[in-house]
């Protein structure tokens, strides 16, 4: 679409919109992954060494986790030929997660990702913690490893980031930059925070913050592609409301709707850095 190339940060529109189509799918899919693991534990259970657990990919920057799901999956080498070839990286990653979602039923080689490095049980982990932390950026505008770095840096007074993470996956408890913050709040008879984290632990993200998911997503796309502050009024609607179907408002005036969510969106990111 020609009104919105200079936006698309070297896109493909129709390929942006197939992707945005599947995102739900895309998390129907991992909820029922785990059912299905859940259904059968004995057989997962021998893939899985007694020290299993993720908590400390939380630790890493959330691009390093990124390339370490790639490494993981065996798609690294592949990113890093596209890259030598000149290909835009943000279309390669669409196109291979828009092929993975196609075909969903083909069968798939794999034998321990880049050089052989990684264990099932290495790649369901790493699988968990990354898919976890594109939840967290689709309802509350943060990677789950950036609000760890938030508390880890001192930049959570109200320890929202830290209960954000806790609401999203609980293991985050046991990664070393919350569990410290745990036992400082323990030590010193914190009751109002252990209120909230039971609260937290049993809780789930308001419903509010469940719709428009889709929506943070390709905003959180933009953002990194750094396009976002430069849509007008008229082509926030053409995009995430005409075009992507990303926005749906009842209100008089569903444009400025749209933009205020924006703003917030931005004003969000703004203030955690």
């Amino acid at each position: 679409m020609r009104k919105l190339q200079h936006l698309l940060g070297g896109l493909n529109f129709g390929r942006l919109k197939k992707f945005t189509a599947l995102l739900p799918k895309t998390r129907s899919g991992w909820s029922e992954a785990l059912a299905y693991a859940s259904a059968h534990r004995d057989k997962f259970e021998k893939l899985l060494p007694p020290e299993f657990c993720w908590s400390l990919l939380y630790e890493l920057e959330i691009k390093e986790m990124l390339i370490l799901n790639l490494a993981s999956l065996g798609l690294l080498e592949k990113l890093m030929q596209a890259h030598r070839e000149g290909l835009n990286l943000n279309q390669y990653l669409i196109d291979e997660s828009i092929r993975e979602a196609e075909n969903e039923s083909e069968e798939i080689e794999w034998s321990g990702g880049h050089g052989g490095l990684f264990s099932k049980a290495d790649v369901i982990a790493i699988s968990y913690a990354s898919q976890a932390s594109w939840n967290c950026m689709s309802i509350y505008g943060h990677y789950l490893n950036d609000l760890v770095k938030q508390v880890r840096d001192g930049k959570d007074p109200l320890n929202n980031a830290f209960f954000y993470a806790v609401s999203i996956d609980r293991t985050v408890l046991s990664c070393p930059t919350f569990a410290a913050r745990l036992s400082r709040a323990e030590f010193f008879g914190e009751k109002q925070f252990m209120l909230r984290l039971r609260k937290s632990v049993k809780g789930k993200p308001h419903d509010a913050l469940l719709q428009h998911r889709d929506l943070r997503f390709v905003l959180q796309l933009f953002h990194e592609m750094k396009t976002l502050a430069s849509f007008s009024l008229d082509e926030a609607d053409l995009l995430f409301i005409t075009e992507l179907k990303l926005y749906q408002d009842a209100g008089q005036d569903p444009t400025r709707s749209l933009m205020r969510f924006i703003q917030r969106w931005k004003a969000e990111k703004s203030t955690a850095t």
